[in-house]
C-alpha cells in the first residue's frame, strides 16, 4: 500500500494572454506553501505538477492535460501511490484541516458544482452536440477543481483522453464560442454517460465562489472576533468565481491572517 498524493496543478503558462489574465500566476507561491504544510503534517506526498505533455497551453489547456498526465507522471516519478487527488493551484488549505484521504472509500470523490446555475446549464447546452443530445442530469454536474482518485479508477481517464483527442478541433471551437468551461462540460457529460458513481465528502472541503455565498464576511456580532467565515469554517478555500486580477491579492491578504498558524513565521 503506497503513500497518499496531492498532484497539485501548478503549471505557470508562457502563454502571454494566460500570464497577463492570471498576474503571472505569483498566486501559485501562496497556494504552495498551504499544500507542502499539510502534506508533511499528514504524512502525504506533495508533487507539483508543472510540466504538461504540451507545451502550447492556450490550446491544450491544462485543466485537461492534467488527467491525462496524473498517472503517467506518478508512474515514471516511481512514487508508490495509493489514493491522489487532484487539486487546482488556485486553492489554498487550512492548516489543522482533518486528513480527507481518512474520509474516502473506493469510489473516486468529487463535489456538486451548483454555485452558478446558469453559467453551468449554458456549458451544458453549449457542449450538448457533441454527445448526441444525451440527456444530461444538472444535479449530478461535478467540479473539476479537486477530485481523488485511485488506480483503479484509471481506465476513465483514458475514456475522456481518447475523446478529447478524437474530437479535439471541434471541443476547441466550443471552448472559444461556449466559453462556459474548459473540460469541465465534458468531463460531466462522459462521467454521466459511463455511469461513473462519485462518492462526497463535506463541501467544508471544497468552498468556493467565495464572494457569491459572502464567505468573506464576518459574524458582525462577535466583535472579538473578526474571522472570516471562509477561515472559520471551511478546510479548502478555491478562489474562484470572481475577476483573477483579483486572486493574488486575495489570497495575499489571506496569508497574511493566517500565515503564522503553518509555522512559516
Amino acid at each position: 500500500m503506497g503513500k497518499n498524493v496531492i498532484f497539485w496543478i501548478s503549471v505557470r503558462s508562457i502563454d502571454p494572454l494566460l500570464r497577463k489574465k492570471h498576474g503571472n500566476f505569483n498566486y501559485l507561491d501562496i497556494s504552495k506553501r498551504t499544500w507542502e504544510y499539510w502534506c508533511k503534517k499528514n504524512d502525504v506526498i506533495f508533487y507539483e505538477y508543472t510540466t504538461p505533455t504540451h507545451d502550447n497551453t492556450g490550446e491544450n489547456k491544462v485543466t485537461w492535460q492534467r488527467w491525462f498526465d496524473v498517472f503517467k507522471q506518478l508512474d515514471a516519478s516511481g512514487i508508490d501511490y495509493n489514493k491522489v487527488a487532484l487539486v487546482d493551484g488556485s486553492s489554498m488549505i487550512r492548516w489543522n484541516t482533518p486528513n480527507f484521504f481518512d474520509l474516502v472509500k473506493d469510489k473516486p470523490v468529487a463535489f456538486r458544482s451548483l454555485e452558478n446555475v446558469k453559467w453551468i446549464y449554458e456549458g451544458v447546452q453549449g457542449y450538448k452536440s457533441l454527445f448526441d443530445g444525451f440527456d444530461f442530469d444538472l444535479t449530478k454536474y461535478n467540479s473539476c477543481g479537486f477530485q481523488i482518485f485511485d488506480k483503479s479508477h484509471r481506465p476513465f481517464l483514458d475514456i475522456l483522453e481518447t475523446f478529447y483527442y478524437s474530437n479535439y478541433h471541434k471541443i476547441l471551437e466550443l471552448q472559444g464560442s461556449v466559453k462556459r468551461g474548459t473540460d469541465q462540460p465534458v468531463y460531466n457529460y462522459l462521467s454521466q454517460i459511463h455511469n461513473i458513481e462519485f462518492d462526497e465528502i463535506s463541501p467544508a472541503f471544497m468552498l468556493t465562489h467565495l464572494n457569491r455565498f459572502d464567505w468573506f464576511s464576518h459574524n458582525w456580532q462577535l466583535k472579538t472576533d473578526m474571522t472570516p467565515f471562509f477561515i472559520k469554517y471551511g478546510y479548502i478555500w478555491f478562489f474562484s468565481g470572481f475577476d483573477r486580477t483579483q486572486r493574488q491579492p486575495l489570497m495575499e491578504q489571506t496569508w497574511n491572517m493566517i500565515k503564522h498558524e503553518y509555522n512559516y513565521g
